[in-house]
């Protein structure tokens, strides 16, 4: 008699709740990717699977810049990185990548036709002044 009790108490409790009130961490994990809202209407939504988002920072700004490169990841060279940013003057250019050895470096890219390293599914990269410091 007392677990009937109980068990309609936890019944008059638990009505009336909505089910998704409380979403636990493992709901949120679950989630589509399709539920994030965008954060700019600025730019018109490309697929991933046809460009690459690319994201840098420079010494001028705290606030990094965010462009598209019209290629898939693992295809952008230095020079559509370049062309993308389009910056006056001498720079060098720096990308996150993953070294076996050491984990996560910072790769200095030199050569126009070389591909940048990627970072889970997009460029990361640093625009550095060349004040004509060696190499």
């Amino acid at each position: 008699l007392h677990a009937l009790d109980s068990q309609r108490r936890h019944d008059k409790r638990s009505r009336g709740k909505s089910p998704g009130r409380r979403a636990t961490h493992s709901d949120r994990d679950s989630w589509p990717p399709s539920t994030k809202v965008a954060h700019s209407h600025s730019s018109p939504v490309l697929s991933s699977s046809v460009s690459t988002k690319v994201l840098y920072f420079t010494d001028r700004s705290l606030t990094p810049f965010m462009v598209n490169i019209p290629k898939r990841l693992g295809e952008v060279t230095l020079r559509d990185f370049k062309s993308a940013v389009d910056r006056e003057g001498s720079y060098r250019y720096h990308f996150k990548a993953l070294d076996p050895e050491f984990g996560t470096v910072k790769e200095e890219v030199f050569h126009d036709e070389a591909v940048v390293p990627g970072w889970e599914g997009k460029i990361v990269a640093w625009v550095e002044e060349d004040h004509g410091e060696g190499r």
